[in-house]
């Protein structure tokens, strides 16, 4: 707890390795690595800047900065509870800046004033919270909640009181969203509507999109092994291409990371050989994947040798790669 309190109130902040309770993934790695700078950039002269993390359901955004924010737990003092990094996620819409600062404001643990408040009230008591707290950065989730479907005057109050955060607080901030999240760097642009002084993506870093992974890469087996290794068996190789691509083809039909989460990680396993994993991935798959349509038609468990023969599962993936 000291060292604690002397990295919080020193603002000395060092960068952490990526998280071994994850999957080796690269741009989820090249996420976690943006944000241990965003945060350093806390201690620095330099003016902060922002980023953006998108991409869709599944892809293990949300778990990435909570693994972040586990690193820097609430600290206890005598005199306050310091909170060095701030997360926040957006539930639902929010139409407004003060049905924004409301939400902001619940969300660091301080009753928002009720009805009707005067000009820059809300936004005062957010920033002397954030100071009080020692916020050192801060994350808003499922930040597409706060974005109209079209540019609007309410969407370009939003966009410029979040470049008016970025300009004014110490902490920066890391936004993350679906893809849509990203038109937070487009408002006003197409119409002309903002000047350059006035957009967001002045005081951004270049967006990072967690994307799916290639099947038949180094990085799609480094990903596999990582879950293989969980489970208690020796790592899959070339030798296993087959249950590879199976397993490939159970990613691609579901939500990407989670689908690897519901497949491996769903139960307790007590596997000894590789012909007892295609099964255990049968029944997961059927379990937690087999339950929806793509493309209008019934997903098939690609662990199934009597639905998907080997020629089948290498057709599949040639499609996915050409």
């Amino acid at each position: 707890m000291v060292a604690q309190e002397q990295t919080a109130f020193n603002q000395e902040i060092k960068s952490f390795a990526f998280p071994e309770d994850m999957a080796i993934h690269p741009s989820l790695l090249q996420a976690w690595q943006r944000i241990n700078e965003v945060h350093q950039m806390y201690s620095l002269p330099s003016r902060n800047k922002g980023q953006i993390i998108y991409g869709s359901s599944g892809e293990g955004k949300t778990f990435l900065v909570k693994n972040y924010q586990k690193l820097y737990p609430p600290i206890v003092t005598p005199e306050k509870t310091l909170i060095p990094v701030f997360y926040c996620r957006f539930k639902e819409a929010k139409k407004s800046i003060d049905d924004i600062l409301r939400f902001l404001i619940s969300a660091l643990g301080v009753t928002p004033p009720k009805g009707r408040t005067q000009a820059g009230e809300l936004s005062a008591q957010f920033y002397k919270l954030i100071d009080d707290l020692g916020v050192q950065l801060i994350i808003l989730d499922e930040i597409q909640q706060v974005l109209p479907d079209k540019d609007s005057v309410t969407a370009m109050n939003t966009l410029k009181y979040f470049c008016g955060l970025l300009d004014e607080l110490k902490p920066s901030i890391v936004f993350i969203g679906s893809d849509r999240a990203t038109r937070l760097l487009t408002f006003g642009k197409t119409d002309k509507t903002t000047d350059d002084n006035e957009q967001l993506s002045r005081r951004m870093f270049r967006s990072i999109k967690i994307g799916r992974l290639a099947p038949s890469t180094d990085e799609w087996i480094n990903c596999i092994n990582w879950f293989v290794l969980k489970i208690g068996l020796e790592p899959l190789t070339d030798t296993d291409h087959d249950l590879i691509d199976r397993i490939y083809l159970a990613y691609g039909f579901g939500r990407s990371m989670s689908t690897l989460d519901d497949l491996f990680l769903s139960e307790p396993s007590s596997l000894k050989t590789k012909t007892e994993l295609l099964d255990f991935l049968f029944k997961n798959f059927e379990k937690n994947c087999h339950v929806s349509e793509t493309d209008g038609h019934f997903v098939v468990n690609p662990f199934s040798f009597e639905e998907y023969k080997a020629a089948k599962v290498e057709k599949e993936i040639m499609k996915l790669i050409l």
